[in-house]
């Protein structure tokens, strides 16, 4: 078994470390997300543009995620409006419904080949207060404008273990490293350079130094999240996943899952919290697991992700073999909300809490186009 990300279980050749001094307008420090999205948006509007990672490009949680690009934060949106209002809680829910159509577009516009899918999202209730609660997340969605279904069992959800379900359509699906890879790639064709194996020492407003030499710009972007020690003191807690992917399943046995619409699924806030997709023949799950793991907890976690697994899908296997497990530390934030900000006038953007494949592509967007001239409260819902 792999202890790599299965997305990162791939051939890659790394690009050269940074070498010399450089001058540019923009130096982006992290590989991942936000800070791909930031160089590809900044060389796209002929910002001089230089980007250093210290591993290779989406090797942090960027290359640990699921690959899911949906609407929504961390919460529900009924929850939302109760923690915030229904004003803010709507501008920022759209925020993530823009976020994920960005994705999208920069799919279709740039023809990246990255096993992109628009099957939509199961959010499944296992007990009558999950069932409660889907209803009024579906009403209070529906009522702001942000199309969704309850589908109930027996009728769309066919012979499904779930009573009820909350079905978002236009929800994705994709291989996030071979995304970010390629949204790299398209970044370097607009002038944007990238430099692997180059850990920042040390940066302050207008200066970056490296093992290497130094960086001098007018910006800095300090696009890390888990690393980020000063994160940590902006309402935001660290967090750890684990990650599943099973062997290849037979086509009898894909066949008979009894999954019936979509090909992917979130249990609600009520319960326990899991998610689960299809990535061609295999399964993905994921759970939270303990900061710092011992061994045990690490077998309990994935004893209960296969449990769960024949939970949701009772004709699932009984042994199958796991050929991935991995594990992943990001940034939840307490507010709900992302970061986008300045501090000793270096520009910071973490906290995405598990949907980095939206908050960070926004985020990307959001500081490129600050830099163009708009104000970051023009651009930022919270």
């Amino acid at each position: 078994m792999n202890s790599i990300s299965y997305w990162l279980d791939i051939p890659y050749v790394a690009r050269p470390s940074l070498e010399n001094h450089a001058n540019t307008d923009v130096v982006v420090i992290g590989g991942g997300i936000t800070g791909i999205s930031t160089a590809y948006h900044c060389a796209k509007q002929g910002l001089k543009t230089i980007l250093i990672e210290k591993d290779t490009i989406a090797s942090g949680p960027a290359g640990r995620n699921g690959g899911m690009v949906v609407e929504g934060r961390s919460s529900d949106f009924a929850n939302t409006i109760k923690k915030v209002g229904l004003e803010s809680a709507t501008r920022a829910w759209r925020d993530t419904v823009n976020a994920r159509e960005l994705v999208v577009e920069l799919i279709n516009e740039h023809k990246i080949d990255c096993d992109f899918k628009r099957p939509g999202t199961l959010y499944i209730g296992a007990s009558e207060s999950d069932a409660k609660s889907l209803r009024a997340e579906a009403e209070a969605r529906n009522a702001a404008g942000f199309p969704c279904e309850i589908l109930e069992k027996g009728n769309q959800l066919k012979e499904s273990v779930f009573d009820v379900a909350l079905f978002t359509k236009n929800d994705c699906l994709l291989h996030p490293v071979k995304f970010l890879r390629s949204l790299a790639q398209i970044a370097e064709s607009y002038g944007a350079v990238i430099y692997e194996h180059t850990p920042a020492i040390s940066f302050d407003a207008k200066l970056v130094t490296t093992k290497y030499g130094v960086i001098h710009a007018e910006r800095v972007v300090v696009a890390t999240e888990s690393d980020n020690l000063h994160a940590l003191e902006q309402n935001t807690n660290l967090i750890r996943s684990q990650a599943l992917v099973t062997a290849p399943l037979p086509s009898d046995i894909l066949a008979n899952l009894d999954w019936t619409i979509g090909e992917m699924l979130w249990t609600t806030e009520d319960t326990e919290y899991a998610s689960v997709r299809r990535i061609d023949n295999r399964l993905f799950i994921c759970k939270a697991l303990p900061l710092e793991p011992t061994s045990e907890d690490i077998e309990t976690n994935k004893q209960w992700q296969l449990n769960k697994l024949k939970v949701f899908f009772p004709k699932f296997p009984q042994e199958i073999e796991i050929t991935h497990q991995w594990s992943c530390r990001m940034l939840e934030s307490i507010q709900n909300h992302p970061y986008i900000g300045i501090r000793n006038d270096c520009y910071e953007a973490f906290g995405h809490s598990g949907n980095g494949l939206t908050n960070g592509m926004m985020a990307g967007k959001m500081l490129a186009e600050h830099f163009g001239g708009k104000s970051l409260s023009e651009l930022y819902s919270f």
